[in-house]
């Protein structure tokens, strides 16, 4: 049975350029992250792109952890579009790049770092995920907004908790349910394929 630390590994010799499938793929992820966002919160919006359920954090979750680099590009411009199409003003949007990056990038340098494996075939693994997202989520939370809609004057120091505790809440818990969902179900056959990023880009 291969390990997370086998799947992680560059074999010798073994050669892996990025290619037209990885651009494929982030323009793939992007356009699901972009419905999924804007149109699958199963509940109140807060505003300003925040949510209380937000299933498209797994689009960055397992993009991330998949493909890299690249899903970590997607899962920083997905949401450019998803909150354009539900009103949050585009200073706004852009100013969470780096927030939602961060939540996209946190779960694929665990992966990488702690060489787990994304088929979560051990308690090791899903503590892994689990973290890392609750990592990523906290840091998404603390920037969206503490960083940009208090800097914009878009919220009062009253609803701070509120939009933080919706942030976290709403992309932890949804990251985690369909995270497990997607890796368990799919990355038996993604880890198989010349798509499946070890590094960073290839």
């Amino acid at each position: 049975m291969t390990t997370g630390k086998e799947i992680w590994a560059f074999e010798e010799g073994e050669k892996r350029r990025a290619s037209i499938t990885h651009i494929v793929i982030t323009a793939l992820l992007i356009g699901i992250g972009a419905v999924v966002g804007a149109f699958g919160s199963f509940s109140f919006p807060l505003g300003f792109g925040v949510n209380f359920f937000w299933p498209a954090i797994a689009v960055q979750n397992v993009g991330g952890i998949w493909f890299g680099g690249w899903g970590v590009l997607a899962g920083a411009l997905f949401p450019l579009i998803s909150n354009g199409i539900t009103g949050t003003p585009i200073y706004v949007s852009l100013a969470y790049i780096p927030g939602n990056a961060f939540q996209a990038f946190i779960p694929a340098l665990a992966f990488r770092l702690l060489k787990a494996d994304p088929s979560l075939k051990s308690s090791r693994d899903y503590i892994i995920l689990v973290l890392s997202i609750a990592v990523g989520s906290a840091i998404g939370a603390i920037w969206g907004p503490m960083v940009v809609l208090r800097s914009f004057g878009l919220l009062t120091a009253s609803s701070l908790p509120l939009f933080i505790f919706g942030w976290f809440a709403g992309n932890t818990i949804p990251g985690i349910i369909f995270g497990i969902i997607l890796l368990k179900a799919l990355s038996s056959v993604v880890v198989r394929s010349s798509s499946f990023v070890k590094g960073w880009w290839a």
